[in-house]
């Protein structure tokens, strides 16, 4: 088993530095930086849910929305992150230099910013027109990259992160689905497209 752990965190270690090394540039830092800003606290995806709370068309929704982020959260803050109690990789390596003014204190695994873009994003991607759908999975990817590329976390931190996201939202929709009719409602939902007027 402790092989298996070495392995992998050479494997991390490796990944970070490469990235480190070769694909970061000035350009792109701003880029990063903002996107993984903009996911604190889960913050653009709570406020997303929230402002679908206040249309009828998209109330159900925001409630799935909030309800996957607060499972995921509880699942991969309060449970996973505790027992597991990785440290940040500038903690571990110090030839990883992390880009952030605030260097995050918790613990490292898993990403709670990748965990929260793919718990929003597994409910959005399956009722939301399909250009929405595919820009929303795509800035779910690019937070997950930019947890990299700033240094703060692990690749594996970020793997397991994306698969709480997508089967917390499963989970989620599974219950909502004893109530509702989900098919039914993505079907409404894109056919009539992202006109919010319905109150």
């Amino acid at each position: 088993m402790d092989s298996i752990l070495k392995q992998i965190y050479e494997f991390d270690h490796n990944i970070l530095l490469y990235i480190q090394e070769h694909l970061r540039f000035s350009i792109l830092t701003p880029v990063m930086d903002i996107s993984s800003m903009l996911v604190n606290l889960g913050l653009i995806w709570v406020i997303s849910c929230i402002v679908l709370l206040f249309f009828k068309k998209t109330r159900l929704l925001g409630a799935m929305g909030l309800s996957s982020l607060l499972l995921c959260l509880l699942i991969n803050n309060v449970l996973i992150k505790n027992t597991v109690a990785r440290a940040r990789p500038f903690d571990t390596y110090n030839d990883l230099i992390p880009l952030t003014a605030k260097r995050p204190t918790d613990y490292s695994f898993a990403s709670g910013h990748t965990t929260a873009s793919f718990a929003a994003a597994g409910i959005f991607v399956r009722f939301i027109p399909h250009p929405l759908a595919v820009l929303t999975v795509v800035y779910a990817f690019l937070v997950a990259f930019s947890r990299l590329y700033l240094g703060v976390h692990y690749p594996t931190d970020v793997l397991c992160g994306m698969a709480i996201g997508i089967i917390g939202s499963t989970i989620i929709y599974y219950i909502y689905s004893k109530k509702f009719d989900l098919k039914e409602y993505s079907a409404r939902f894109r056919k009539s497209g992202t006109d919010l007027s319905e109150r």
